[in-house]
């Protein structure tokens, strides 16, 4: 819980960076943003370095960061690029990602959001039937964030702008050693394809993604990490006992698994590489007092991508 001292620091910062019509997509001023994380409070720093270091937490949770619904303006139904941002929103955002560069580099993809840095999710109608979080009648089974792709974000932020019906966040985790041997063998071995998920067919851009194949655990024998999406993967089914090593898998995650209501001003901060987060369905209103969050994508180590990226200082994945 951030304090009163804190909370002046961050905003102070935010502020000090912001302006109206600040684009915060733009790789300079991101780079100039995370310089200056360096200046957010010694405890909070101290906080997120020990999130980062332990690597074995599935999340923590920074609270406390004062949002004026009001001044914020109404849940938007439309992209993060098409609407213009009040200088409450712009500086919510430089905040947020302030506190997202003391884990790593915050990054956005072409085919998603427009290719915006920070995802809005809050309900769209054209949306309302399907599985996104910009959805909302459609349940979200729990998953890992892009498990596709080579390049997904090894942190996932999500703060919370509105919650007033308290639509819950799902978020668990996998205690490999509730696994047997041959359990996790099965599971590390690269049998699996991975398939994109709708959110990045949709765009009339191209190339579209592929599918990639891998082990759904990996890394360290001994510090096993994760990436499952339940309803985006394959198997081959002549292999002795694999789909009971998944389905023994799901369980052990579903015992894990809490449902958060998140408050306005939580910020949410998920080990992309331990945790699995979803969303129950919910009823929309469209009267602008709908759930809101805003996503961020963090990686630990940005130059992995550049190929995929049109510049050093560009932070959009192509593909």
């Amino acid at each position: 819980m951030l304090s009163a001292n804190e909370i002046e620091q961050v905003y102070w910062l935010a502020d000090s960076l912001g302006e109206p019509g600040q684009r915060i997509d733009d790789g300079l001023f991101l780079a100039r943003v995370a310089m200056h994380a360096r200046e957010l409070p010694r405890n909070l720093r101290r906080f997120l370095a020990d999130f980062r270091a332990s690597n074995r937490s599935p999340a923590c949770l920074v609270l406390g960061y004062p949002v004026d619904e009001v001044r914020m303006g109404p849940s938007p139904t439309a992209c993060n690029r098409l609407r213009e941002k009040t200088i409450d929103e712009i500086r919510l955002e430089i905040a947020a990602i302030l506190i997202s560069s003391c884990l790593g580099d915050v990054f956005g993809w072409r085919l998603q959001h427009e290719g915006s840095i920070i995802h809005d999710l809050a309900p769209r109608p054209e949306h309302e039937d399907v599985g996104l979080g910009t959805g909302s009648r459609q349940h979200i089974n729990w998953h890992t964030e892009d498990s596709f792709h080579p390049y997904r974000a090894d942190y996932v932020g999500l703060f919370c702008v509105r919650n007033s019906h308290r639509v819950a966040t799902t978020i668990g985790a996998l205690d490999p050693d509730q696994l047997s041997k041959r359990h996790r063998r099965l599971l590390s071995a690269p049998l699996f394809t991975f398939r994109p998920d709708p959110s990045y067919l949709m765009s009339k851009a191209h190339p579209l993604p592929g599918t990639d194949r891998g082990g759904i655990l990996f890394g360290d024998p001994e510090n096993l990490c994760l990436r499952f999406d339940q309803d985006y993967i394959d198997w081959p089914d002549d292999i002795d006992g694999i789909a009971e090593a998944v389905e023994t898998l799901r369980r052990v995650i579903e015992a894990s698994l809490i449902h958060m209501p998140l408050r306005s001003g939580d910020f949410l901060l998920l080990n992309n590489r331990r945790a699995v987060h979803g969303r129950p369905a919910f009823t929309p209103t469209y009267r602008g007092t709908d759930r809101w969050l805003k996503r961020i994508n963090i990686t630990r180590n940005l130059e992995r991508s550049r190929r995929r990226r049109q510049s050093d200082f560009d932070r959009v994945i192509y593909v």
